[in-house]
C-alpha cells in the first residue's frame, strides 16, 4: 500500500506564518528521503490557522526544495478558478518539475460564504463539474495545440488529475470520468463505505486509468510512547473542536497536557460521531486501527493528515504511519 502526506500548513498560536510554512517544508524534505509517495497541500481561505491559500505557490516552494517526492494540490477548489487558469499554473509547475506534480480537484469553495462571494467564479452542479474537469483534462493533452485559446505552459504536460470528494456525488464523477478518487475520510467518515462502493462499481476505464484507484484520507496521531500519544490526541481533539466552531478562524491553539478544558456534552457527542477515520495512539495500539481501515475499505493508498506543532512528534507520527503501511 502506498502512503502519502496531506498537510494544510497549520499555523499555531505564538508562531508566524513563515514559521508554519517552514515547518511544512521541513516535513516535506524529511518525507522526500523516506518512502512516501506524495505530499499534498490544500486550498483554504480567510483563516489565520491555515497558511496555504496560495496553494500553487506553496507547491512550487516545496518542489524547489525536494528532489523525488510528488507534490500536489489536495486540492484546488475549482469554483474559485477557471480550468484555463488551473491548466496554466499546474502546466507551469509540471514544466519546471517534470513528473512530480499532482492535481487534486474539488467542488467546494474551501472557505466561508462571505469569502466565497469574493472569489467564486462558478457554482458547479454535478454535470457542470464533470464538463469542467473534461475541459481541464483536454488542456493538458497535445490536441490542445489545435484550440483557439491554448494554455502555455500546459499543452501536452499531462498533469495527473485526481477527483477529491466527501460525498456520493464525487464518487459518481470520478467513476464516470475514469479518474483516481481521493476520499476525505478524515472529516467525512459516515459516507466512506457507500462512496467507495459507488466509485468501484461504476468505474469506467479511461486513457488515464484502467481500474479504480482509491486514495483514502485519514487523521494520524501516533507516537512511540503512551504519554506523547495522549498529548497529540488531545491536540487533535482541540483542533477538531476549533474547526467545528465556524466563527473561530484564529491560529490553532496548542493543547496543554496539564490543563485540559472540561468538554461540554455537545463537544463530547461531536468527538464520538464526527471526528473521522483516524489512526491514533501509541505504536502498539495503532496497528489494529490500521488493519481495520485496510480490511474494511481496501484503499490503494492512504494519505494521512496531522496537526502536530512539535516537529519531532510530527515526524515520529509519520514515521510510525509509514512503517504500518509498508510492513503490514
Amino acid at each position: 500500500m502506498k502512503i502519502s502526506i496531506l498537510n494544510l500548513i497549520p499555523r499555531f498560536v505564538d508562531e508566524t506564518t513563515k514559521q508554519s510554512i517552514d515547518r511544512g517544508l521541513e516535513l516535506a524534505k524529511w518525507a522526500d528521503g523516506q518512502k512516501f509517495e506524495r505530499y499534498w497541500v490544500a486550498e483554504h481561505h480567510n483563516s489565520k490557522s491555515i497558511s496555504c491559500s496560495a496553494t500553487d505557490l506553496i507547491i512550487g516552494y516545496i518542489l524547489e526544495n525536494t528532489h523525488r517526492i510528488k507534490v500536489g494540490a489536495g486540492g484546488v477548489m475549482l469554483p474559485n478558478h477557471t480550468p484555463f487558469q488551473v491548466a496554466e499554473r499546474y502546466g507551469t509547475l509540471e514544466t519546471l518539475y517534470p513528473e512530480r506534480v499532482d492535481l487534486g480537484i474539488g467542488r467546494a469553495p474551501g472557505t466561508d460564504i462571505e469569502t466565497a462571494k469574493l472569489i467564486y467564479r462558478d457554482t458547479y452542479k454535478e454535470d457542470n463539474f464533470k464538463e469542467a474537469i473534461r475541459t481541464l483534462l483536454s488542456y493538458f493533452e497535445e490536441e490542445a495545440e489545435n484550440f483557439k485559446v491554448r494554455p502555455y505552459p500546459g499543452v501536452g504536460t499531462h498533469v495527473p488529475v485526481y477527483i477529491l470528494g466527501s460525498s456520493m456525488t464525487s464518487a459518481h464523477i470520478a467513476a464516470q470520468l475514469g479518474l483516481p478518487y481521493s476520499f476525505a475520510g478524515h472529516f467525512s467518515p459516515n459516507t466512506v463505505e457507500v462512496a467507495l462502493k459507488i466509485y468501484r462499481e461504476e468505474f469506467k476505464p479511461s486513457k488515464y486509468l484502467d481500474k479504480p484507484y482509491v486514495m483514502l484520507g485519514v487523521s494520524a496521531n501516533a507516537a512511540y510512547e503512551k504519554d506523547a500519544a495522549e498529548h497529540i490526541k488531545q491536540q487533535a481533539i482541540s483542533i477538531f473542536l476549533q474547526i467545528q466552531n465556524r466563527n473561530n478562524r484564529d491560529a490553532f491553539l496548542k493543547a496543554d497536557p496539564n490543563n485540559s478544558p472540561e468538554l461540554t456534552s455537545i463537544e463530547k457527542f461531536m468527538i464520538r460521531t464526527a471526528r473521522g477515520l483516524r489512526i491514533e495512539g501509541d505504536v502498539n495500539s495503532v496497528k489494529d486501527q490500521f488493519m481495520e481501515i485496510k480490511q474494511k475499505y481496501n484503499p490503494d493508498e492512504i494519505i494521512a493528515a496531522s496537526y502536530i506543532p512539535d516537529f519531532k512528534l510530527l515526524k515520529e507520527n509519520y514515521e510510525i504511519i509509514q512503517d504500518l503501511a509498508l510492513n503490514e
